[in-house]
């Protein structure tokens, strides 16, 4: 491993990292937890397909929670990172939507607190994902630990994520949403748009239709333009993503591979429920 590569990756699935990027990075994965009744799942992909996931989530009587890894299962994922480097930077969701930060920094204390950083992206998706990913091509360039995360610090204010739920009511049940403000949404038909930004959990704007929720969303974006990175996300409804990567057409990276299209990890998709659309980008370093 050469020196550049002595600093390891490690982020939790529902940074929704796509796996060819995490390949590409040795990016290991701290598994979300799906929960049906007493069947727990860890949101690797594989073990829960997508396909399989929302087949099960339309059945269940009873819907499907989700639960931060244990302290065991992080610090198994941190200490097999470890051993193939001189240290590790754990990137989770923000606090404000899951404990998992909380489980990976114990799970720190436990491995060795002085070669981990446990870094709160703020967010979710692939608002994680881009700090992420800025986080690897600094490496990529040489920078050390400091520089590292000084690159992930920055891409941390150019992130944002916005998302329309297809359904209050799955964000109701899972508590993750102001309960006055679904039965307004439910009473109202009217569509907000979910923002998670700097461990904040708010509504942006809300919309009389979803077809005005999705325009409003292309309109966040493109007030944010140049882009250097664009996720459309969606839960298993990759004819709404289809429609919101039209609006966003003129506004996408030049670089194809930035542009990426994403049905989001089932611990997410959890809260959301199926048929949820939206964006997660990377404005372009001024």
């Amino acid at each position: 491993m050469n020196a550049t590569h002595r600093i390891k990756i490690v982020c939790d699935s529902a940074a929704d990292l796509p796996a060819a990027w995490r390949a590409r990075w040795d990016i290991s994965v701290i598994p979300v937890f799906v929960n049906f009744g007493a069947e727990s799942f860890p949101d690797d992909g594989v073990s829960l397909t997508h396909e399989e996931f929302y087949r099960r989530m339309a059945e269940a009587k009873v819907p499907p929670t989700t639960s931060a890894p244990s302290t065991g299962v992080a610090a198994d994922v941190l200490r097999r990172a470890l051993a193939q480097a001189d240290h590790v930077i754990a990137f989770t969701i923000s606090p404000a939507v899951s404990s998992t930060y909380n489980a990976v920094r114990l799970a720190a204390q436990q491995v060795s607190e002085e070669r981990i950083t446990v870094y709160d992206s703020g967010t979710l998706s692939m608002a994680v994902g881009w700090q992420i990913v800025a986080a690897c091509e600094a490496r990529e360039r040489g920078a050390d630990l400091a520089g590292i995360l000084a690159a992930a610090d920055e891409a941390r204010k150019r992130a944002d994520v916005w998302a329309i739920p297809g359904s209050l009511e799955y964000l109701r049940r899972s508590g993750r949403v102001n309960r006055i403000l679904s039965s307004i949404g439910t009473l109202l038909q009217i569509k907000p748009i979910i923002t998670v930004k700097d461990g904040v959990v708010d509504s942006k704007q809300r919309a009389r239709t979803f077809r005005k929720a999705m325009e409003s969303v292309a309109e966040l974006v493109h007030q944010r333009a140049p882009l250097a990175g664009l996720a459309i996300l969606h839960t298993n409804a990759l004819d709404l993503a289809e429609q919101m990567r039209a609006l966003l057409a003129d506004v996408a990276p030049q670089e194809p591979e930035r542009t990426i299209v994403l049905n989001v990890a089932a611990a997410i998709g959890v809260h959301f429920g199926p048929g949820s659309v939206g964006a997660a980008i990377l404005s372009a370093a001024q």
